[in-house]
């Protein structure tokens, strides 16, 4: 949707469709009238990433977009914090209505913005502008689903990019296992109490923010020098990430611990905005929006996902301290992706471009 409408509008329905179904999902008294809400909510707040990264690499692409990026993926964290604290203050079901009025007062907000138009698409992935969504629906869906298998094939055939969803699949994974499992293994492996492994993550969690920031700018200043600098980055944060979580994993509770979980939540970060910049350079014209959606479908839906069930069953198979070494080696893994699509970055970009053209 967002590479062929108003981008801004389809942001704007994500939001207000996530808050009034958060919303009426309250008043639900089965598990199906919970779930369908949840879903809803997913669907909505799914619409404002990859159409917003988009439109912010559209606007900044040059020598700042990942640092600029990387201000938009602040506001993501920030935003999870928030969310967190005000459902803590208020309880449910009233944080679930606190939360809504903010999205559909911003939601007003967005469709105002000054956004330039779509790119517009090579011929091969325009949708068949014979069929209407009004006189023929069926056909229209149809269409919809032939496009998207089209899309699909052609995203999927750019090498750098089956590289970067390879990685950040793996990234993905390893961070959806720290972030399901780390208080309890700090409770659990380390003897902490549930306030000391609370303090720990909210200093951890500061890293974190630092680290998005960090890998921004210095993936900016990278891809001034080298055509795939912004890629290295990625490679170094995860293989600075590597040592960080290892000595977190092995040292007793203390200052030592306490300085290399935040390392590692430091580092971990760096990918976030070089990541969303590398795939935005990647992306045919036209394509854009469906390039940003496609990587975060696979890393969250076959990395996050299974993350914390994989490291659970490990965990009940051994312990929860050889469980924690399972997404601390997936790290390797993600690095070498990464590096590996370093060497048809600079091609596969070029390509882009001349389409764009």
């Amino acid at each position: 949707a967002g590479d062929r409408f108003d981008r801004r509008w389809v942001i704007a329905f994500g939001m207000i469709l996530a808050s009034v179904a958060g919303a009426v999902g309250t008043f639900g008294e089965s598990y199906f009238g919970l779930a369908v809400s949840r879903a809803l909510v997913g669907l909505g707040t799914a619409a404002v990433v990859s159409v917003a990264n988009s439109i912010l690499g559209q606007i900044y692409d040059g020598p700042r977009k990942a640092s600029r990026l990387a201000i938009f993926n602040l506001g993501l964290f920030l935003g999870g914090v928030i969310g967190f604290a005000t459902g803590m203050a208020l309880g449910f079901p009233m944080v679930v209505f606190a939360l809504a009025v903010p999205g559909i007062v911003l939601s007003i907000v967005v469709i105002a913005m000054p956004v330039p138009p779509i790119e517009e698409p090579r011929p091969s992935t325009s949708l068949d502008s014979r069929v209407s969504p009004i006189a023929s629906p069926v056909k229209y869906i149809l269409a919809m689903i032939r496009q998207f298998i089209r899309d699909s094939r052609t995203l999927l055939g750019i090498a750098t990019l089956r590289w970067v969803i390879a990685s950040t699949t793996v990234m993905a994974f390893a961070a959806g296992g720290y972030n399901a499992w780390l208080k309890e293994f700090l409770v659990v492996d380390k003897s902490m109490t549930d306030e000391e492994a609370t303090a720990l993550l909210t200093l951890a969690l500061a890293g974190g923010l630092s680290g998005i920031i960090v890998g921004g700018r210095i993936a900016d200043r990278f891809a001034r020098k080298w055509a795939s600098g912004r890629l290295w980055v990625i490679v170094i944060g995860m293989s600075a990430t590597l040592p960080c979580a290892a000595i977190a994993i092995e040292l007793p509770a203390g200052l030592g611990l306490d300085v290399a979980g935040v390392a590692t939540l430091f580092f971990i970060s760096w990918y976030h905005a070089p990541m969303a910049a590398t795939v935005d350079d990647l992306a045919p014209p036209g394509l854009t929006v469906a390039a940003q959606g496609l990587v975060i479908f696979t890393m969250h839906m076959l990395g996050t996902a299974p993350s914390s069930w994989v490291i659970g069953e490990i965990s009940e198979l051994s312990s929860l301290h050889v469980a924690m070494w399972v997404p601390t080696g997936a790290l390797v893994i993600a690095a070498a992706s990464m590096a590996a699509a370093t060497r048809s970055f600079e091609q596969d970009r070029a390509h882009a471009s001349a389409g764009a053209g």
